[in-house]
């Protein structure tokens, strides 16, 4: 995806929404795909480690995620 693809997708959502992308163990990089909108349970007081802290759940706040899958 493109900067102005990605731009484009994130102008549909509210600017004041939290952006998350999945926790993962690779070093490599890959395109993203989707950019979809998700009920996320924030974990910010947790130490931040590359699994990822957070966790989708329906009772979460709405956040925009951005993945390669």
């Amino acid at each position: 995806m493109r900067v102005k693809d990605l731009i484009e997708k994130l102008l549909a959502f509210d600017p004041n929404l939290r952006v998350v992308t999945p926790g993962f163990d690779e070093w490599d990089l890959e395109d993203v795909e989707t950019v979809e909108r998700v009920k996320v349970v924030f974990h910010d007081e947790k130490k931040r480690f590359h699994g990822g802290r957070h966790k989708e759940s329906t009772d979460g706040t709405e956040a925009v995620k951005i993945d390669w899958q």
